[in-house]
């Protein structure tokens, strides 16, 4: 069974490049936007064939809390950046 701080971590690993990403491309900040967007990649291609079996509003929840987590992550991370 998925332990529920890997789901929740999870949701914010998938979506804090996604944030990061969408001001580093809006700075024109190509390097940087290169990077986030090879993660973006790498993380829903990992997470699409492993979080996918649970099937709960529970679970859903757990995810949903982390990709909220991981927005303000990435909008702070991005900002540190540029």
């Amino acid at each position: 069974m998925i332990d529920r701080l890997e789901l929740l971590l999870r949701g914010a690993l998938q979506v804090a490049p996604v944030a990061a990403g969408t001001v580093f491309i809006s700075r024109g900040q190509y390097p940087y936007a290169a990077v986030t967007s090879f993660v973006i990649s790498f993380m829903w291609w990992w997470n699409a064939g492993t979080s996918s079996a649970y099937q709960s509003w529970e679970y859903a929840a757990v995810y949903a809390c982390g990709a909220s987590l991981g927005a303000l992550l990435g909008m702070w991370a991005s900002r540190r950046l540029t």
